[in-house]
């Protein structure tokens, strides 16, 4: 029960409350820490399958060229480099690309938001409020989170 005697689940609407939790990132008053390996599921709301595809195929591309260019070693090393620039900078990438989905498209649909509470890899935090337990997702409740906040 909430300290004014209402149900947790029926006080405020999810859709009020979604609108709190996006005020309150605004304002700085919520971290809300995104772990992206968990996020960039294929079944995640914010995940993009092309966000990675555009990093291979571009490697393959040049391997090819270059293997017809220059043979298959010179091929080989580049496919190589790209898979090396991949795991470097095209995750860092993909792990920006999936917290901006989050905060863009998951914090302004209620329908977004829901499925994406129910992966792993969200976690609210007070910044004002140190008492206050974090939040995480799937298990915890967002909802009471943000009206303890609030």
């Amino acid at each position: 029960m909430a300290t004014d005697d209402r149900p947790l689940e029926t006080s405020d609407s999810a859709e009020a409350l979604l609108a709190a939790l996006r005020q309150l990132d605004r304002e700085g008053r919520l971290e809300i820490r995104i772990e992206p390996r968990h996020l960039g599921h294929i079944d995640s709301p914010v995940a993009s399958e092309a966000d990675g595809n555009i990093w291979i195929y571009a490697a393959l591309a040049v391997a090819a060229a270059l293997w017809l260019w220059q043979g298959l070693i010179p091929g080989l090393a580049v496919l190589a480099a790209g898979v090396g620039v991949y795991l470097t900078l095209g995750r860092r990438y993909v792990h920006r690309r999936i917290e901006r989905r989050v905060r863009e498209k998951a914090l302004g649909s209620i329908e977004t938001w829901r499925k994406l509470w129910r992966f792993p890899g969200l976690t609210l935090s007070a910044k004002d409020r140190p008492g206050l337990a974090d939040c995480a997702s799937p298990d915890g409740n967002w909802m009471a989170f943000v009206r303890a906040l609030s």
